[in-house]
């Protein structure tokens, strides 16, 4: 049996969530991509290659076994973007997983639902990920972190061991979250910062070590 998955979004996320898919039925099978849900760009224009089928709205007239995936995390918009996902309504059994088969996670880390795990990247043991979290190609989520929903992990950044990510915040491309270190609810750290303390809620913090952002800048 081949699943069918349909991606919210398209340039950007939603085109390396469905690079991986591709990776994934060439390596293992039991996958297909069926194209785009986007509410700015018309049914029938390809991404990558890949069709859009509709607006957001329109997954509700799609087959039961359609399952979907929604990368829609952007930098200082994670909060409304976590609202359009939940107010899309859709049933949890009907979101699924992507796990890229070059990314390795170990066999007792726990993954939610709607998550999407890039290739070369790495959740180590006795890890948790809320819903709808996406862990970036070379990204590393060390072992027994705590991560919650609609959480983002950029591109080669780490969450060191014990760390926890509260939902919705952003781990920028590069950056470092050292042991044992807190990420509020909704915080941005920037690109190739490194957090040495904890960051409070809606808190964006840069730099090396990682200090709140000046509002005059």
């Amino acid at each position: 049996m081949t699943i069918p998955i349909a991606i919210f979004g398209g340039p950007g996320s939603g085109a390396v969530v469905a690079q991986s898919l591709r990776a994934l039925a060439t390596a293992q099978g039991g996958v297909r991509v069926l194209g785009f849900l986007n509410d700015v760009l018309p049914a029938g224009e390809r991404v990558s290659d890949v069709p859009v089928i509709g607006p957001f709205a329109s997954w509700a007239t799609l087959a039961e076994d359609v399952r979907f995936v929604a990368p829609l995390h952007q930098v200082k918009a994670m909060a409304a973007r976590a609202e359009i996902v939940a107010a899309l309504g859709i049933p949890v059994h009907r979101w699924t997983t992507v796990i890229d088969p070059m990314s390795a996670v170990a066999p007792d880390a726990a993954i939610g639902h709607g998550c999407f795990i890039g290739p070369f990247a790495s959740v180590g043991p006795g890890a948790r990920l809320g819903a709808h979290t996406v862990v970036r190609a070379g990204a590393h989520v060390g072992h027994d972190c705590r991560l919650g929903d609609f959480v983002f992990v950029g591109t080669n950044a780490v969450v060191c061991g014990f760390g926890t990510v509260h939902d919705g915040a952003y781990i920028a491309p590069g950056a470092t979250i050292g042991d044992r270190c807190s990420i509020g609810r909704f915080a941005v750290v920037g690109l190739g910062s490194v957090v040495t303390d904890n960051v409070s809620d809606f808190q964006t913090v840069h730099g090396v070590p990682a200090r709140e952002r000046s509002t005059e800048q």
